[in-house]
C-alpha cells in the first residue's frame, strides 16, 4: 500500500470519527442545523474558508488559470469583493435568527419567494455538490488507481454520511481541521515548487506573456462574466447565511467576515500561482485535454513525497468541506423550507432530524447523477453559480439595501432569475447561437457557456425593480428589521 494512499485513509477514517462523535450531541433541529448558534468567531472563519475553498477551485479554477494565467483571479476577485459587502449585513442575518436563507426571504417578502428560493438552492447545490464528487474521485484516482467512475461513487457515500451524522455541529469541527489543513499544505506547496523550477524568473521565461496580463488576451466583457457569477453566489450564497445564523453573537458573525477575506485572499492567490507553476512542470497535461487535475498532479508527481502527502490530503479536504456544507444547505432547504412549511407542519423536533438526513441521500444521490450532465467542471460551476447569483442574490441585496423592494418585485426577480438561468443554458448550448457568436463575436464555443450570469442577472434585476416601482410600496413592518442596526456584543 503507498503512503498516499495511507494518508487518504488516514483523512478518511478522522473525518468519519469526528462526525460519529459528534453524532451523539445531536438533539433536535436547533442542534443539527445551526450547531445551537454558539458557534465562536475563529470556527465560524475556518469553516467560511473551507467551504468557500472547494472543487470549483480546486478543479475548475486551477484548470482556468494553468490556461490563462492569472487572470484566472477575475473569478477570484468577484468572491473577495462578495465577501466585503456581506461585511455590512453578515450581523444582521444573526439579529433576523433564522435558519435558513430562504426564511429570510420569507420574512422580506412571502411564502412562494421562499418556496422558490429553496428551489433555486437545491438546483444549484446538487449541482456544486456533484463536481466535489468529481474532484474527490480525482484524488483516489491518482491515490489508489480506482477507476473515476468508482471514485465517484465511492466520494457519494462519504458526502451523505458526513453531514448526515451530526448535521452543522459536525461540519464546524471538520471544518476547524480542513481549514488550517489546507492553508498550510498550499503554504508550503508553492515554494517547494518554484524553487525546484529554478526561480522566479525561469518560471516567466516557460510560460506565455498573456499568463500575465490583466485579462489573459480577453476583453472587458469576459472578465465581467467569470467576475460576476462569483460574486453574485457569494452574497446569495445560502450555507454562508445558515453559517452566520449560528454564531454565538452578531459581533462574532461580523468578525468572522474580517477572518474570512485574509484567508481567502491567501488561498486563492496560491491556488493559482500553484496551477500556474504546474503549467511548467506539466505542459503536456493541456495538450492532452486534463488541464483541470494539475494541482492534484502537482501533489502526487512535482512535490516531494511529504508535501505531496499533504498536499493530497488538503484537496481531499477542500472537496470534503464544501461538499459537505453545500449537500447540508439545500437538504435543510427541502426539510425546512418546503416539507415542514407547506407539507407537514407538525413534524416533532426529532422527526425533524431523521427527515433531514433522509434529504441528505436523496440529495447526494441527485447530485451523483447530475455529473452526467456537463461537459466540465468549469462550465459546471458558472451555472450553479448563476443560479444563485440571479435567482436569489438580487432578492438577497434589495431586502438589505432597498426599502422600495416589493413583494411581488421580489418573487419576480427570483423567477426571472431562475428561469433566465435555464433558458439561458439551454440556448447557449445549441450549436447554431455557438456557431454565430463565434463568428460575430469571436467568442469560441466551449467558453460560451461562461457568459450565462450576463442575461440571467439582466432579466431578474430588470424584472425586480420595475415590478417593484410600478406596485404600492409595502409597509414599514415589512422590511423594518433589516433596516435596524445589530447589537454590538
Amino acid at each position: 500500500m503507498n503512503v498516499y494512499l495511507i494518508v487518504i485513509i488516514c483523512y478518511l477514517v478522522l473525518m468519519v470519527g469526528i462526525s460519529v462523535y459528534k453524532s451523539f450531541s445531536i438533539k433536535d433541529q436547533k442542534d443539527f442545523m445551526v450547531s445551537n448558534r454558539n458557534v465562536s468567531t475563529f470556527l465560524l472563519i475556518t469553516t467560511l474558508i473551507a467551504t468557500w475553498t472547494g472543487a470549483g477551485s480546486l478543479i475548475g479554477g486551477a484548470g482556468l488559470a494553468y490556461r490563462q494565467g492569472f487572470s484566472e483571479l477575475w473569478m477570484a476577485v468577484g468572491g473577495w469583493i462578495g465577501i466585503i459587502v456581506t461585511y455590512w449585513f453578515a450581523a444582521k442575518v444573526r439579529h433576523i435568527s433564522q435558519y435558513t436563507l430562504p426564511d429570510i426571504l420569507e420574512k422580506r417578502y412571502n411564502g412562494f419567494a421562499k418556496l422558490l428560493g429553496s428551489i433555486a438552492i437545491i438546483i444549484a447545490f446538487t449541482t456544486i455538490v456533484g463536481y466535489q464528487l468529481k474532484g474527490g474521485a480525482f484524488v483516489l484516482e491518482l491515490t489508489t488507481g480506482i477507476p473515476w467512475q468508482t471514485g465517484v461513487a465511492i466520494m457519494a457515500i462519504m458526502v451523505i454520511i458526513l453531514p448526515a451524522l451530526a448535521g452543522m455541529k459536525s461540519i464546524v469541527s471538520l471544518d476547524l481541521l480542513n481549514g488550517i489543513l489546507i492553508i498550510v499544505a498550499i503554504l508550503i506547496a508553492v515554494p517547494l515548487l518554484l524553487i525546484d523550477l529554478g526561480g522566479p524568473a525561469a518560471v516567466m521565461e516557460a510560460l506565455p506573456k498573456e499568463h500575465f496580463s490583466l485579462l489573459g488576451g480577453h476583453n472587458i466583457v469576459w472578465g465581467l462574466a467569470v467576475f460576476l457569477p462569483v460574486f453574485l453566489l457569494l452574497v446569495g450564497e445560502p450555507s454562508m447565511y445558515q453559517k452566520f445564523s449560528s454564531a454565538v453573537s452578531e459581533k462574532a458573525a461580523r468578525r468572522s467576515v474580517i477572518g474570512w477575506i485574509i484567508g481567502i485572499i491567501v488561498v486563492d492567490i496560491f491556488i493559482v500561482t500553484l496551477a500556474i507553476l504546474g503549467r511548467v512542470k506539466f505542459p503536456q497535461l493541456g495538450a492532452e485535454g486534463h488541464a483541470e487535475r494539475i494541482i492534484l498532479d502537482v501533489a502526487r508527481y512535482g512535490l516531494p513525497t511529504w508535501a505531496g502527502c499533504l498536499l493530497l490530503a488538503a484537496s481531499m479536504a477542500i472537496v470534503f468541506s464544501t461538499a459537505n456544507s453545500l449537500l447540508m444547505t439545500p437538504a435543510t432547504n427541502a426539510t425546512h423550507d418546503i416539507i415542514q412549511r407547506f407539507i407537514v407542519k407538525d413534524m416533532k423536533p426529532k422527526t425533524v432530524v431523521i427527515v433531514n438526513r433522509i434529504m441528505i441521500a436523496v440529495l447526494g444521490g441527485m447530485a451523483y447523477l447530475l455529473l452526467t450532465q456537463f461537459k466540465n467542471v468549469l462550465t459546471m460551476s458558472i451555472t450553479a453559480y448563476t443560479m444563485i447569483g440571479a435567482g436569489i442574490t438580487p432578492a438577497i441585496l434589495a431586502a438589505f439595501f432597498w426599502k422600495r423592494v416589493t413583494t411581488a418585485g421580489g418573487v419576480a426577480g427570483i423567477l426571472g432569475g431562475i428561469v433566465g438561468t435555464i433558458a439561458t443554458k439551454l440556448l447557449l448550448d445549441m450549436q447554431s447561437v455557438q456557431s454565430y457568436f463565434e463568428a460575430n463575436f469571436g467568442i469560441p464555443a466551449a467558453e460560451l457557456g461562461e457568459y450565462i450570469i450576463i442575461p440571467a442577472f439582466g432579466i431578474a434585476a430588470l424584472l425586480l425593480i420595475v415590478v417593484s416601482l410600478l406596485g404600492k410600496p409595502d409597509p414599514v413592518e415589512k422590511w423594518q428589521i433589516f433596516f435596524e442596526k445589530p447589537k454590538r456584543r
